[in-house]
């Protein structure tokens, strides 16, 4: 517990400087993207491909706060239900809605990491680092976890965690006021339930039960606060839920079958077990533990060298390491569920409630346990020892090589010309490029239908064009089916994609064979010099559906077989694409 006779004013003027030197390292983070702007690279995978594009598809959609429980947008797969995406009532979604795209991420991107380091400052200063001398410490921690590099179009569902455990311990401890319910009223309202929302919610109700059974005594503004921050989950996400409880529409996800998606053996989840144990999941913000780790069994081996030194009866843990050893254990039992979930998830069949919902995201949690934990670990030592510096600076040292997308724009400030392999934000997005495609065919976009082929169809769709493809982690089963239809020459060639399209399907594209399944294989840039020789799209169903074109980020050489004629070839030197417009043959006048 903190120091209550401290004054503040001693708090303020111990922390200053090293407050000072964290604010500057996190506009040293900041820099580079707001240095190069939409000349930036952001991460693809997961981001522009689909998380980012969703919130630019609201803002444009006019039906971000719609009631319409039935509501659509025909923009994507003829017509994608509006529930399937961000709820309105996000103020992530509001950000998008009121700026430009980057600017918005922008927005976002600092407010989330200030988030973060302002939450694990105030958890560690009051209930784990609170004594004076240890503001090195509790700075240090704080900046690390602010630079945990997190997919920041989750919102603050990694970030925001060490506020709202902080405001939950305040109630716990009787020492709640105003800001901590503020704090957990809005952030279902800056989160997103099926990343965090939930998981963080089941970790600190059993807090809470375990303390209060210790206790013998039930906190009901801990009780009240669960089920207020329940409610507000229900309200933000309303439309997700409703349409999950009265089926509006039968989800892709029911055919979700991970037995076929991946080996369900012993070897194999023990290595997922391992693997998320040394290098926590890259959406929740991947960096490598191991030195942490050392970190905390140092402090367990110590202690346990010095009681048995001590204690005739022998070793046995007390103090600090009686903290420590249940935390290991607890990411320890993230990791294993994360790594044999595969088993119960499969036993119920394809498309089951385990599989359909993911729920091993317990890893969202990693990030501020793992910290906690080097915390907890690095105030048994003098805060001044070389042992603190040494663990601070090398976890620094770990964050900065973990934040691969940082490193890259880096070295694009530095002058090191890497578009080929990491194209801009303004390269991927090519707006000017399809713009030209767009003026070029004479129509409005909501007149006809496109496919791409070795370009992800998010570049069309931010550009305005209407999509039959997508990458969608939810969507109508009905429609997965009748898309198949289109890329089943192709399915049939590869079992991969086959396996992948039957069994999972978030990437609703059109497929080859030729091509893969990788997103390096679904990205074909200007810089390659690659050509499909034997491309079989079903262009009959195409036609039905309403496609009038194919963009393609290669030659199809096999075009006319295709019912494809070449319209024109458009090359931008701001694009990371050339891109092959084909027409289907008798797709409109």
């Amino acid at each position: 517990m903190p120091h209550r006779s401290a004054p503040r004013s001693f708090w303020i003027a111990r922390d200053k400087p090293y407050l000072w030197v964290a604010l500057g390292l996190l506009v040293l983070y900041l820099l580079p993207y707001v240095w190069l702007g939409e000349g930036a690279y952001l991460t693809i995978h997961d981001n522009l491909d689909s998380d980012f594009l969703y919130l630019r598809l609201l803002a444009h959609s006019g039906k971000a706060i719609t009631l319409d429980s039935a509501a659509r947008l025909p923009i994507v797969m003829n017509g994608l239900p509006r529930a399937v995406l961000r709820s309105g009532l996000n103020l992530e979604v509001l950000t998008y809605a009121l700026l430009p795209p980057y600017g918005a991420w922008l927005v976002n991107f600092g407010l989330i990491h200030a988030i973060g380091f302002m939450g694990m400052y105030a958890l560690l200063r009051r209930y784990v680092l609170p004594d004076p001398p240890q503001a090195p410490i509790r700075v240090g921690v704080a900046l690390l976890f602010a630079l945990v590099p997190c997919y920041t179009v989750h919102g603050a569902s990694v970030t925001g965690q060490p506020l709202l455990l902080f405001a939950f311990l305040n109630l716990l401890n009787r020492r709640a006021s105003w800001r901590d319910w503020l704090i957990i009223a809005l952030f279902p309202f800056y989160s997103f339930l099926v990343w965090s929302g939930l998981f963080a919610g089941l970790l600190l109700a059993g807090l809470g039960a375990l303390v209060m059974a210790r206790r013998r005594a039930i906190v009901w503004p801990f009780v009240g606060a669960l089920v207020m921050l329940a409610s507000l989950y229900i309200a933000s996400e309303w439309q997700l839920l409703y349409a999950f409880v009265t089926k509006t529409y039968i989800s892709h996800r029911t055919e979700y079958d991970y037995a076929r998606l991946m080996p369900i053996t012993l070897w194999a989840s023990l290595k997922a077990t391992f693997y998320l144990f040394i290098q926590t999941q890259y959406h929740s913000g991947a960096f490598y533990t191991p030195l942490i780790l050392l970190g905390s069994l140092w402090v367990i081996g110590a202690d346990w060298w010095r009681r048995r030194q001590a204690v005739a009866e022998g070793p046995r843990l007390t103090g600090q390491p009686r903290v420590i050893l249940p935390l290991l254990g607890l990411i320890g039992l993230i990791c294993l569920c994360h790594g044999f979930y595969r088993f119960p998830a499969t036993w119920a069949g394809a498309g089951n409630l385990l599989q359909a919902l993911q729920c091993d995201r317990f890893y969202f949690m990693l990030p501020l346990l793992w910290l906690l934990l080097l915390a907890l670990s690095l105030r048994q030592f003098t805060p001044t020892s070389w042992w603190v510096r040494g663990l601070l600076l090398g976890q620094l040292a770990v964050m900065g090589l973990a934040n691969i997308e940082w490193r890259i724009n880096v070295a694009k400030m530095a002058g090191v010309d890497n578009e080929a392999t990491y194209p801009a934000y303004r390269a991927f997005f090519a707006e000017r490029q399809f713009t030209q495609i767009s003026n070029y065919t004479g129509l409005a976009p909501a007149n006809y239908r496109v496919v791409s082929v070795g370009i992800p169809p998010a570049v069309a769709l931010y550009n305005g064009l209407y999509t039959l493809d997508s990458y969608q982690n939810n969507y109508p089963l009905p429609y997965k089916h009748l898309f198949r239809r289109v890329i089943a020459a192709e399915l049939a060639k590869s079992p991969t994609l086959r396996t992948y399209f039957d069994y999972y399907a978030n990437r609703c594209y059109a497929f080859s064979a030729e091509l893969g399944l990788s997103e390096n294989d679904v990205m074909v840039s200007k810089y390659e010099h690659q050509a499909l020789q034997h491309l079989q799209l079903n262009t009959d169903v195409l036609r039905q559906l309403g496609c009038r074109y194919v963009l393609a980020g290669l030659p199809i050489r096999n075009a006319a077989a295709q019912h494809l004629r070449l319209e024109r070839i458009f090359s931008d030197s701001e694009s990371y694409w050339k891109v092959y417009l084909y027409r289907l043959h008798g797709a409109g006048s």
